[in-house]
């Protein structure tokens, strides 16, 4: 039965109060009871009347015209989208929804040679049928370099000044050093946990074997001996020269810590190795 005419016909025989008490677990709202009761006040009988629906905001060309805009196209945006076609952010939205549309973020991919696209999958296929097998633990390691400076942080180059009053030069220009001094951030990682890891500055681009056996390597022992003491291991490091140095094996060897021999490292395959995003987010 249509609930308003049952409102309606309880118009006269119960209160406002009883009548809202009668439909308070039922799919009418309170605006609607008292409408009806309104309109029984003024002689109206109350009736559903044809709802023509919420007309599109957009014609079907226009929808098309969006979707054309917005399917697998690079720095495209709701807010955008809506300024285009003026429409609401919420509009945009639930069209490209209703079109199976949604928002997708990149993934960094890098630039391979022909040789490492070659090298690749044969290295890969490697690790996983000769060095990853039954149940072996994998070691990564992997190491940073930080700038003191605030060049290289997105959103650290603003600041606040008044209109009237003149801003200093040394606070509108920052200067910054060509060859500026880094901090060195070296850790391991593996399903268990992650190394003590070792900070220190470093004057030269790259780390070399000296201080990677020195300083980096004994904590990857600690790290291995706390962790991985009964566990089969494999130390997979990326291809840096200090990683595959003579005097870099030979330690590695000497502390029974087994590694991925290079002919089957994949070179430049930062997507197989979960250190990479973790140093990306450090």
């Amino acid at each position: 039965m249509n609930l308003r005419k049952s409102v309606a016909n309880c118009f006269g025989e119960l209160s406002s109060t009883e009548i809202l008490r009668v439909f308070k677990n039922k799919p009418i709202s309170r605006a609607t009871i008292f409408n009806v009761l309104k309109e029984c006040r003024e002689g109206k009988l109350p009736e559903n009347k044809k709802k023509s629906g919420r007309p599109p905001q957009l014609s079907s060309r226009a929808t098309k015209s969006l979707l054309s805009s917005a399917e697998n196209k690079v720095g495209q945006s709701t807010r955008r989208l809506s300024r285009k076609f003026g429409v609401s952010n919420v509009t945009i939205h639930n069209i490209l929804k209703k079109n199976n549309i949604f928002y997708r973020k990149r993934k960094r991919a890098p630039k391979y040679t022909l040789k490492q696209l070659e090298k690749i999958p044969k290295c890969c296929r490697a690790l996983r049928d000769k060095h990853f097998a039954n149940g072996t633990f994998i070691v990564l390691d992997d190491e940073s370099y930080f700038t003191f400076s605030h060049h290289e942080l997105s959103g650290n180059d603003g600041f606040y000044t008044d209109d009237i009053k003149v801003t200093p030069n040394n606070v509108k220009f920052s200067g910054k050093e060509k060859f500026e001094p880094k901090v060195l951030v070296w850790c391991a990682i593996s399903s268990k946990g992650i190394s003590t890891p070792l900070i220190r500055p470093n004057k030269s681009k790259a780390i070399n074997h000296d201080i990677y056996i020195s300083e980096c390597l004994p904590k990857l022992k600690r790290f291995v001996e706390k962790h991985h003491s009964q566990d089969e291991i494999m130390f997979w490091p990326d291809l840096a020269s200090s990683h595959y140095a003579k005097e870099t094996l030979n330690w590695l060897t000497r502390q029974n810590i087994p590694f991925v021999p290079k002919k089957d490292n994949p070179p430049n395959v930062p997507q197989a190795r979960p250190i990479e995003n973790f140093c990306s987010v450090l």
